[in-house]
């Protein structure tokens, strides 16, 4: 009796150690582990437009294609190419009317419109998003603006008059 009695005990508690594991990874301290983030800058419009970002556009995203990068150490890892078409230029230069966006998190939407925050990487020959901030969708003629010292909802015309003044009192 003692025995069966002690078996359903390990039993009860093999159960409830099962539970708790599947919860959420645990550490020797038996504590919760946080999921892991990305360890992603978020900069200021002055730092964006000192060195942070080469190109601020309103852009339609024409397509996307996504590209498996398989690793050894991660098979299933891939990114995203778009095309993007540039409507309207904030900020910088672009060399064509499209241009090429390179993203392996928060991936854009095919025919949808976004503001950008770019930095171009001569070593992919594509741009990629300055910081943690630097996309957000064009809704209903809106900017939603994130960037630190002009968050806030734009028209585009607003936007442009903002970043005017930003450049005259560079």
């Amino acid at each position: 009796m003692m025995t069966r009695f002690l078996m359903v005990i390990a039993l009860c508690g093999l159960i409830l150690g099962g539970c708790s594991a599947a919860n959420g990874a645990s550490n020797a301290s038996n504590t919760t582990v946080p999921p892991a983030q990305v360890d992603v800058p978020l900069y200021s419009i002055e730092q964006m437009l000192n060195g942070k970002t080469d190109l601020v556009v309103l852009a339609n995203v024409e397509s996307v294609s996504n590209i498996k990068d398989g690793t050894k150490d991660d098979p299933e890892s891939s990114h995203q190419e778009a095309v993007l078409r540039i409507e309207e230029t904030f900020y910088g230069q672009a060399k064509d009317a499209t241009v090429k966006l390179y993203q392996s998190t928060d991936k854009v939407k095919a025919n949808q419109k976004y503001l950008l925050f770019l930095t171009y990487k001569s070593d992919l020959d594509q741009y990629v998003v300055s910081d943690g901030l630097s996309q957000t969708e064009y809704n209903n003629g809106k900017l939603e603006v994130k960037v630190r010292d002009i968050q806030g909802t734009y028209t585009i015309d607003e936007l442009k008059k903002v970043f005017a003044e930003k450049k005259a009192t560079k």
